[in-house]
């Protein structure tokens, strides 16, 4: 049995994964996920992928976790990073002693700046971490799909991916679980800048020279993978790690069509911060990331160039092309 905790589209995704690849899986809705798991139960489509699950997943509200939890063989997390510490607390005293457990939570702990890893190793040392370019509903359409799975244990490693193999999805393994999850935090920062050229092009339309942003863009996504690469190498991470799947790949699919990448779009074309939050109407993680990223940053004394860009404009303190602007001229400044 597979616990898949967490109701929002990456958690309903992969459990239809699991379900997919053969083995018995149960999807648990905290206490946020009460519609999802109604609509779920029900058969009709979740409200964020719009299609059904598999009449064998067991979908369970907050408040029938525990004969499940009991059972389960191996526990995947899917909630957002600063809920991560609360759920984990709750699911432990829940859960098989024996059981693995596998993070697909991206992004650090805001009070703690902890990894979703290093918050799961404090209940158990069986831990792998699910990494790259996995977009909830390409996973739900089967469409063509690699992944990283990082973790110390290598037979876990290979157990979790041989899953995914199972279920149509190409699958890597690395044991450099510092690497893995630097570059699924930060590329969430990383993002929401390469999405604000996106949405500056589309205000800019009118001036054929600039009717892309493509030069800001493609300067922007190399900043973000030199700062991913500083901070991962601070940690003991390696740059083949950033500069794969699990760094630049999933920055691209994430700049290309995840919520980070949408949220900066709307701020390029002009919404707040609060507007743009408002519009997306889910949780967006690389706000938060932001700003954990330049504390940890500062920790290790790491310049985050494009962290700080966004924190700028998410803090109303600059215009989305001002950031940008600076941004770029900064990092060619430290070259001459």
């Amino acid at each position: 049995m597979i616990a898949v905790v967490g109701a929002g589209a990456m958690g309903a995704a992969l459990a239809m994964v699991h379900d997919r690849a053969g083995v018995a899986t149960a999807l648990l809705g905290t206490r946020f996920d009460d519609a999802a798991i109604e609509a779920c139960r029900d058969g009709r489509p979740h409200p964020a992928l719009g299609v059904s699950l598999p009449s064998a997943i067991d979908c369970r509200p907050h408040d029938s976790w525990a004969a499940v939890l009991r059972n389960a063989e191996r526990i995947v997390i899917a909630v957002s990073s600063d809920g991560l510490a609360d759920v984990v607390a709750e699911v432990a005293p829940q859960a098989s002693r024996q059981a693995a457990w596998v993070v697909a939570t991206k992004g650090w702990d805001s009070a703690t700046l902890r990894t979703p890893s290093e918050i799961v190793s404090e209940v158990t040392k069986r831990v792998a971490v699910l990494a790259g370019p996995a977009l909830a509903p390409e996973l739900v359409a089967g469409a063509p799909t690699a992944m990283v799975c990082a973790s110390r244990d290598a037979d876990l490693a290979r157990d979790v991916a041989m899953t995914l193999v199972r279920a149509g999805i190409d699958a890597e393994i690395t044991d450099d679980v510092v690497g893995a999850e630097i570059a699924s935090a930060y590329k969430n920062v990383t993002a929401i800048a390469v999405g604000m050229c996106e949405g500056l092009s589309e205000r800019l339309a009118e001036n054929v020279f600039v009717h892309r942003y493509a030069n800001a863009r493609a300067a922007v996504f190399a900043q973000g993978l030199k700062d991913m690469s500083a901070l991962a190498g601070k940690q003991g991470g390696r740059a083949e790690t950033i500069f794969g799947l699990a760094g630049a790949g999933d920055l691209f699919v994430t700049s290309l069509g995840g919520r980070n990448g949408t949220f900066g779009r709307l701020l390029g074309a002009g919404q707040t911060p609060g507007q743009a939050k408002e519009t997306i109407g889910s949780t967006v993680e690389g706000v938060a990331n932001t700003f954990a990223a330049l504390a940890l940053g500062e920790r290790l004394h790491v310049e985050l160039k494009a962290a700080r860009a966004v924190a700028a404009v998410l803090a109303e303190e600059a215009k989305p092309d001002e950031a940008i602007t600076a941004m770029i001229r900064s990092a060619g400044e430290e070259t001459i």
